[in-house]
């Protein structure tokens, strides 16, 4: 019956895209970190830098004309499988891929873009100056590879023209999330930390309150760890030696690994081991690439495909 559940709670979504909404004016304004940005008319070729942004604008019902290349967890074309599900479904052909960990100006500039959105990413202000000169670009706000996904679907949103629309999304995913909680209340109240085990320096990278994936699992009825969320930083993540794991101590952690060498390599450090929730079976290890991106850069797009995986498996070992 869950299952059954969460699958409608699911479709929901899709419906939410094909809503009619009413035409959004332009010039458009959008404000960021390195100050304004204006985009005069409705964008028709969009390149997207960094994460979420691509998925944002696929939501949307547009197929962007360049998006970065996923060599970590995406298929044998570089694409994540939700990415290549949606273009799929639109119809269209994939987009460009290009390396974004240094951005291709000149490869952009072929793709004759007239919107470039990098609102979840690391872009210096040179590289903002650059591609403002190809396009007009919209850069992230705060701090780098920062805000929610909620924030970064209405930004994509309003810069498409299509703020109504993405209010649409946003209010979809969010009910998704409400309803899984409702429906496992073995989530409730119960704690967790999530992070990367890190062997060669025995330290468990731990990500704060701030970062989305742990917003996403605070969604779906858990709360963030005492320890995990007394932490203040400017960074996604802290790390923590394993001598002081005791200090993150939860009902459940969460850490995601590069493959099963790196597992079993953390799984032998004998005081990672002693952990509380790794000694006791409630340790939940996330091995496939495609899974760790999609809860690493949740999205409209993404937080369904993970929800299918996350849930059934945080679900067996609460209950354990």
């Amino acid at each position: 019956m869950k299952s059954l559940c969460l699958a409608a709670a699911l479709a929901g979504i899709t419906l939410a895209v094909s809503a009619p909404v009413l035409a959004q004016d332009f010039p458009v304004t959008l404000t960021h970190e390195y100050g304004e940005t204006v985009i005069p008319a409705r964008p028709e070729r969009i390149a997207t830098i960094g994460w979420m942004s691509q998925d944002a604008v696929l939501a949307l019902g547009r197929v962007p004309v360049g998006i970065p290349l996923q060599t970590w967890g995406g298929d044998e074309n570089g694409v994540l499988p939700w990415v290549a599900a949606a273009v799929a479904d639109l119809g269209g052909e994939l987009p460009a891929r290009y390396d974004d960990t240094a951005i291709p100006f000149e490869q952009i500039l072929a793709l004759d873009p007239d919107l470039i959105l990098a609102p979840y990413s690391a872009l210096t202000e040179e590289e903002y100056n650059r591609l403002s000169q190809i396009a007009p670009t919209v850069a992230w706000t705060g701090a780098v590879w920062s805000g929610t996904w909620q924030d970064i679907t209405l930004i994509v949103g309003k810069a498409l023209g299509e703020e109504a629309r993405a209010r649409e999304l946003v209010d979809a995913t969010d009910a998704t999330l409400a309803a899984i909680a409702a429906e496992h209340p073995e989530f409730a109240g119960k704690t967790f930390t999530i992070g990367w085990g890190d062997p060669a320096n025995s330290e468990l990278g731990v990500y704060v309150g701030t970062d989305p994936r742990v917003q996403m699992i605070e969604d779906i009825g858990l709360r963030l760890s005492d320890g995990a969320a007394a932490f203040g930083s400017e960074n996604f993540y802290v790390p923590v030696a394993y001598e002081n794991l005791d200090s993150l101590d939860a009902d459940v952690l969460i850490t995601w690994q590069g493959d099963q060498a790196e597992l079993d390599a953390v799984l032998a450090n004998p005081v990672f081991a002693r952990f509380g929730p790794v000694a006791s079976g409630h340790h939940l290890v996330m091995l496939d690439r495609g899974f760790v991106m999609a809860t690493s850069a949740p999205s409209v797009l993404s937080i369904p495909w993970s929800m299918e995986k996350l849930v059934p498996e945080l679900s067996r070992i609460l209950a354990e």
